[in-house]
């Protein structure tokens, strides 16, 4: 069963774009790119420290063409990002045969968290390009 999640945390590995089977001979374009989720606590030293116990990686696989070619062209490693989609947990065996947890989003949307960006440059919106979702309910649901 999933849960509608948003997950932040840093890029770890490159952004990869992929073809996977879709319906009858078609094939869909994916990314998939792994995430550190982290949180983090007052050290009471006038900083912040991460809480190791709550410290994980996710899976994250962005599906659609256009969504998944954006962020393979401009998500790099390092980048914060903030994904929202179906949060899993799967289970999977370390090299001594010990289950281990692993966090798995089918993210709807993925966008740069803009706590650590210099700055931002803007296209023209393309012929026939939906406006973007303004969060408020009055543009079109991502998904």
């Amino acid at each position: 069963m999933a849960m509608r999640s948003e997950v932040t945390g840093n890029v770890l590995i490159a952004p990869v774009l992929k073809k996977i089977p879709g319906r009858g001979d078609e094939e869909q374009t994916i990314c998939e790119l792994r995430l550190m989720s982290a949180e983090y606590r007052d050290n009471g030293r006038g900083g912040v420290e991460q809480v190791e116990e709550r410290t994980f990686p996710v899976q994250v696989t962005i599906f659609g063409e256009s969504q998944a070619r954006r962020v393979y062209e401009h998500i790099k490693v390092g980048a914060s990002v903030i994904a929202v989609g179906r949060f899993y947990v799967r289970a999977w065996k370390d090299d001594q045969g010990n289950a281990q947890p692993e966090g798995r989003l089918y993210a709807e949307r993925v966008a740069l968290n803009l706590q650590r960006v210099e700055s931002v440059k803007f296209r023209d919106r393309a012929a026939g390009e939906p406006p973007a979702d303004t969060g408020d309910g009055s543009g079109p649901t991502p998904f």
